[in-house]
């Protein structure tokens, strides 16, 4: 007996062991084939793939068909499943494979597609842009016909095949980034809330458009509606982190010319922060045919160049923060939930059925209401804490959305007059636009869509049954903030305020002056300035907040008993360089007094949930807290609860003693190692790295210590308060020069390929984290040298 129990042990151990070789050796056959040549494709004539050791594809072809076609076929060899969650999110399809906990999510971007459709959009470019897409399509659509292996991972543990590739989800992709892109969608409501519970003084002082006295990249009456349904605000966040999204970050890019560059030809970094997971955000490609040789990020799932070079110039795109939609309050008829005021009648609106389709349940039956001024978004949830009132939304993408024809342009520019020709198709989402060409000229333009409010700012919902708050068109391209060739040979933009005295409302979201304030020296330190110089500034992770925080906080923060822990950390803050590395202990005591700072200062008065909506944009937050501490009296340093009044100074020292205990009960009771990277840490995340310990093993890629925080030039965004791990930060890294290209770098976070068992899955991982680039190769000699792999393409 104990041999056939022995002997039974060994069976069912052999039998796991085969099936789980049997198990890896089918997930295997899902890594794509990068060498050999395919017959039969449906392109024109052959075309080559190389793969660089990074596995980035170059592709050369003889036509731009083919090179689109080709680079389909590649993309969708590498980030096919993150391709269709894309496009499911945007058309409102995510339920159907994923079940009921994403029907809410469906139902928003019914609302939000029903003015105008991704198809609709396809179908209003230009022909030749139109021609590039379906290349695209069909070039996908044939990865998915010649694979004959298993497919990702994902769709595996989903159980779902992908449906063919059409134009039209490509458009969907331009889509999904307008809208992670904004920041008016929950903005705008929350302020309405704060302005409910605080009015609107005191909830001014919570929403800055941008603090007095920083850098603008040019140097040179509002409705007060209530909206009390937070329920709303939630969903639309929710909604937002439901649908894995890129996040609203930042960026920084900046150019110098000639007369600035040690290299004799115009300097070009850009570096976009965006939300990090696994894979990324961006893909890597170099496209090179008879009309353009072309290499940068994409958007999986779109075949142009967002950000990147061609052999005379270089662009990069940092954030608008564009204010580019706005809340109309419609006062609907009593009797008839499809008719509402406007200018003295009753208007029908228009209804789309949009039914949602639920894995393992029955459809939701669903219709969305369109007014005027846009769909009914509020029909997301029950919005009936405004009785006969819904929120309806008018949109810049829904008039103007030929981002696609303007990136098609760029990527073909010969000089900054072709780049300018471009920016006028580009309005959503707003960009700011940093560009050079090999002739020595640099350029900035505000390329965003700015609508002309009649009586209003756009920074809260207006009524609109009176007809006082319409749109009266948009900004002239020409007349949109830009520059030519400045005198002091350099352009900065880093999400900061466009210009000090412009006439339009552009934006009510800017970034923390922090950045730009940093980059805008370190331009300035050196006469001339090198390639070494720009990755020194992309490294950079100096505090401009802590350098004007820290003495407010050392002057309200007495000494103490001179062995007290408490003083031990005030001396390691006065001692403080402000460099936010992640071994130095001083940015763990800073952070963390933010963090109660912030608590003590915002939640008494806006209460629990308004408090967690506020804080959720740690730009609003520091932008108020600036202003706040200018002033020091402000109310909102005291504690409503109490019957003395606390000042700034009260805050300051409540949190400092909260912030030692805090590092005490966490950390241990020895300052040295309260260690920034401890405490702040980064992990790249898969979507399926959170559902179970297995799968993150699997999928998920760290943690590792990180330094750096929101306000850096190198940032690592983390949640307020006290949710330290890095959420967001540079999802690519550029440096282009103009006067010799072979010199060129780049980097991004993770890798190329989207499949766990790739070499390309994580390979960049080190490079980005140590702030390392590889070659930015355009030249066909250099390509060829660095190629780990080659795939052929032929008609039949």
């Amino acid at each position: 007996m104990k041999k056939i129990a022995a002997w039974s042990g060994i069976s069912i151990a052999a039998i796991v062991l085969i099936l789980g070789i049997a198990g890896y050796a089918y997930l295997r056959s899902s890594l794509p084939d990068y060498d050999g040549q395919i017959t039969g494709a449906a392109v024109q004539e052959t075309v080559e793939i190389y793969r660089d050791s990074y596995g980035m594809p170059h592709i050369y072809a003889q036509n731009d068909h083919d090179a689109y076609f080709a680079l389909g076929y590649a993309m969708a060899q590498d980030r096919l499943f993150q391709m269709d969650m894309v496009r499911r999110t945007v058309h409102g399809r995510m339920a159907e494979v994923l079940g009921e906990q994403l029907v809410e999510s469906d139902k928003l971007f019914r609302i939000l597609t029903a003015a105008k459709s991704p198809q609709a959009i396809a179908e209003e470019l230009p022909e030749e842009v139109r021609a590039g897409l379906a290349a695209f399509a069909e070039g996908v659509n044939g990865c998915l016909e010649h694979h004959s292996g298993a497919l990702p991972l994902e769709f595996l543990l989903a159980g779902y095949e992908p449906e063919p590739w059409q134009p039209a989800d490509c458009a969907a992709v331009l889509y999904y980034m307008a809208w992670m892109l904004n920041f008016s969608f929950d903005t705008e409501i929350l302020y309405a809330a704060v302005v409910d519970k605080v009015g609107p003084a005191a909830a001014a002082e919570l929403f800055v458009d941008y603090p007095e006295g920083y850098p603008s990249i040019v140097h040179s009456s509002t409705d007060t509606g209530k909206t009390r349904n937070l329920g709303l605000l939630c969903s639309l966040n929710r909604v937002r982190e439901l649908a894995g999204g890129i996040g609203r970050g930042a960026s920084n890019n900046w150019v110098i010319d000639s007369s600035k560059s040690a290299t004799g030809g115009p300097l070009l970094a850009n570096d976009m922060h965006l939300g990090f997971g696994l894979p990324g955000i961006w893909y890597e490609a170099h496209l090179v045919t008879p009309q353009m040789n072309v290499s940068g990020v994409l958007a999986p799932g779109v075949p142009l160049v967002i950000a990147g070079a061609n052999e005379h110039v270089a662009w990069g795109f940092t954030n608008a923060m564009a204010d580019d939609a706005d809340y109309y309050r419609e006062k609907m008829y009593p009797k008839n939930r499809e008719m509402y005021a406007w200018g003295g009648f009753w208007e029908q609106m228009r209804l789309v059925s949009a039914p949602i389709r639920v894995k393992d349940s029955a459809e939701v039956p669903f219709s969305v209401r369109l007014t005027r001024h846009g769909p009914v978004v509020s029909d997301i949830v029950d919005y009936a804490e405004q009785p006969g009132e819904v929120l309806a939304m008018r949109w810049v993408l829904y008039d103007l959305h030929q981002e696609a024809a303007a990136l098609y342009q760029l990527n073909r520019a010969k000089d900054i007059g072709d780049i300018e020709n471009a920016v006028q198709h580009f309005k959503c989402p707003g960009q700011n636009w940093v560009y050079a060409d090999d002739q020595g000229n640099i350029g900035y333009w505000g390329a965003v869509g700015i609508p002309l409010r009649a009586g209003f700012d756009g920074a809260l919902p207006v009524s609109s049954w009176d007809g006082e708050h319409e749109w009266a068109g948009y900004v002239p391209t020409e007349n949109q903030p830009h520059l030519k060739n400045p005198p002091c040979g350099w352009i900065a933009t880093a999400n900061n305020r466009h210009a000090a005295d412009y006439p339009h409302p552009i934006s009510h979201y800017y970034a923390m002056p922090d950045r730009i304030t940093r980059i805008e020296r370190l331009l300035q330190e050196k006469p001339k300035l090198g390639i070494d110089d720009f990755k020194r500034m992309q490294a950079d992770m100096y505090m401009v907040l802590a350098e004007e925080w820290v003495p407010v906080m050392l002057a309200a923060v007495e000494d103490g008993e001179p062995d007290s822990l408490g003083q031990h950390a005030r001396d390691i803050l006065a001692a403080w360089d402000f460099f936010a590395g992640p071994e130095a202990v001083a940015p763990s005591i800073f952070h963390t007094t933010i963090g109660f700072m912030v608590e003590k200062t915002f939640r008494p008065r806006l209460g629990d949930e308004l408090y967690r909506q506020y804080i959720g944009s740690t730009y609003r937050v520091h932008n108020a807290l600036r202003g706040l501490i200018t002033r020091r009296d402000a109310l909102w340093f005291d504690d409503s609860a109490t019957s003395e009044s606390e000042t700034l100074d009260d805050v300051i020292t409540e949190s400092f003693a909260a912030a030692v205990d805090y590092l005490k009960q966490r950390m241990g009771d020895d300052p040295a190692e309260w260690q920034w990277g401890k405490l702040h840490t980064l992990t790249f995340y898969h979507p399926l790295g959170r559902v179970s310990s297995l799968l993150a093993r699997m999928l998920n890629i760290g943690p590792f210590p990180f330094g750096g925080g929101i306000s850096t030039v190198n940032p690592g965004a983390y949640g307020l308060p006290f949710r330290w791990e890095t959420y967001a930060g540079a999802s690519m890294r550029y440096i282009i020069d103009l006067q010799n290209m072979k010199n060129s770098l780049r980097v991004i976070p993770a890798g190329i390929s989207g499949n766990f068992l790739s070499p390309h899955y994580d390979d960049q991982v080190e490079l980005w984290r140590n702030v390392d680039y590889r070659p930015f190769l355009l030249g066909r000699e250099e390509v060829e040298r660095d190629a780990a792999h080659v795939l052929k393409l032929s008609p039949n």
